[in-house]
């Protein structure tokens, strides 16, 4: 009795099902749009008057930072719970405490339990932050990571709309209530998703791994892949069972330098401004003295957010990651300094070139500084310390978002909006070159290839050193160099 052969399918068979996966995964990330946008409520709390409870400027600073306030605290520690749980189960069993912390939030009685709910809902979203990329990544094939990569983004991007369109409608209690709807159901589907492949066969779980390959593949394209098979020679060459494992291999230069350079965009994108624009988005306007209402330039921000980053996913697999993320920067400087500029000069009828800036500048973290980093944070690590190298960059990444929010009040209160779209601008133009100088491009390769990238192989040597070397040992005289 002979094997029978796997009958072929369409290619959209195995695009389909990674497709569904993904949408599942990355559905984790609209509570983190939620989260990031949520603070476009605050104006409205503040003026409260049915509250038992007053929100100062004070307190709006430490909502607003308190999710790099926690990430700075948790996130190193989330690498270790990935690996000792799995990503998949780990995504599982944030997904329903994310529900409670919202509610607490919604219908607190005290001010103190409006700062547990908030601290709550921002570790969750930490926690989604830092485990859905690198899981995504390793349930994807190459070709269609730079498609369904970009879903996190989108997903952040239609979070934070959605907050901005309740927000003005709604009350406060009414949004921050609805927040927790997403919740249930993302549990509901990420109990059919397979777990990673990588994180099965670093526990030995070959058969488990072989089955979610399947799943995903399709019998027929797994088969002709031979996936399985680079997946195990890529773990057997560095041992990865464990986050001291990882630690160890951290300290080879060719995985230390990815996860440095990673931090390095991760840190500069921050600095760049993206997290004061989409969170103190209502109180930037209001500050900024536009002619146009301050929640209607809100919306305007969410909705181009929203379309680029749609777009981004259409087009990054053909331009590449490098050269996309170069080209967003840089604009994102030049519309930042800008609009800072004319701001500045005060420019007679032309309150309109700011926002023009503004939405600029948010086009193009759509399109290429917003998703961008985040498919490299899954992409670049090399698999022996893929779960340490994410929670070291979400580790800075938070520290970078905390310092941005709590400072960026002071700094609008010391240069202005103006001053303070200057100094972003500054932190794009760097993040441009760091980029342009020291990214590779990863698009289209196997993880197994990516591991490859950072090792520096020594140069050959020429053939007539060869030679050379080969007639000294047997005592046979150099032909070439003979008179």
């Amino acid at each position: 009795m002979t094997d029978a052969t796997p009958r072929e399918e369409s290619p959209m068979g195995p695009l389909a099902r990674q497709a569904a996966c993904a949408l599942v995964v990355s559905g984790g990330m609209f509570p983190v749009g939620l989260s990031l946008g949520w603070p476009v409520v605050l104006p409205g709390l503040q003026s409260d008057n049915s509250t038992s409870f007053n929100i100062t400027n004070n307190d709006v600073k430490w909502l607003v930072s308190s999710s790099g306030m926690v990430g700075m605290l948790t996130n190193l520690c989330i690498g270790t719970l990935m690996e000792s749980l799995g990503p998949r189960r780990l995504l599982r069993m944030v997904l329903l405490p994310g529900i409670v912390f919202w509610l607490t939030q919604a219908f607190t009685p005290s001010r103190l339990l409006l700062y547990v709910g908030r601290l709550g809902g921002v570790l969750v979203c930490n926690i989604l932050t830092t485990l859905i990329c690198p899981l995504l990544v390793e349930l994807l094939e190459p070709d269609n990571r730079g498609l369904l990569c970009c879903l996190p983004e989108i997903m952040v991007s239609l979070g934070v709309m959605v907050v901005y369109l309740l927000a003005h409608q709604l009350s406060w209690r009414t949004v921050t209530a609805l927040c927790a709807t997403p919740f249930l159901p993302l549990f509901l589907f990420s109990l059919v998703i397979p777990e990673s492949p990588f994180w099965l066969v670093r526990r030995g779980k070959i058969q488990a791994a072989e089955r979610a390959l399947v799943q995903l593949r399709g019998p027929a394209k797994y088969k002709k892949s031979n996936e399985l098979a680079h997946i195990r020679r890529s773990i057997q060459e560095c041992p990865q069972a464990t986050i001291t494992d990882q630690l160890k291999q951290l300290r080879l230069p060719h995985h230390m330098k990815p996860v440095a350079l990673l931090v390095f965009i991760f840190v500069l994108r921050e600095l760049g401004g993206q997290y004061a624009v989409f969170t103190y988005t209502l109180y930037l306007f209001q500050q900024a003295g536009l002619h146009v209402d301050a929640f209607t330039c809100t919306i305007l921000v969410g909705v181009a957010r929203l379309v680029a980053t749609l777009a981004s996913s259409l087009f990054l697999d053909r331009v590449g990651r490098r050269s996309f993320l170069t080209g967003t920067c840089g604009v994102c400087a030049v519309a930042a300094a800008v609009g800072g500029a004319f701001l500045l000069a005060e420019v007679p009828r032309a309150s309109w070139v700011p926002l023009a800036a503004v939405l600029i500048f948010v086009l193009s973290y759509g399109l290429g500084v917003g998703p961008i980093p985040w498919i490299l944070q899954g992409e670049l690590p090399p698999t022996p310390v893929r779960s340490v190298g994410a929670s070291i960059t979400t580790f800075f990444f938070a520290v970078s978002m905390f310092v941005v929010g709590y400072i960026f009040p002071e700094l609008m209160s010391v240069a202005g909006v103006g001053g303070s779209l200057l100094v972003f601008a500054v932190f794009n133009a760097l993040l441009t070159v760091v980029v342009w100088f020291f990214l590779p491009e990863t698009g289209g390769r196997f993880l197994h290839q990516l591991q490859e990238v950072f090792i520096v192989q020594p140069p050959p040597r020429p053939l007539a050193d060869v030679t050379t070397f080969a007639d000294a040992q047997d005592g046979t005289p150099d032909l070439a160099s003979s008179p």
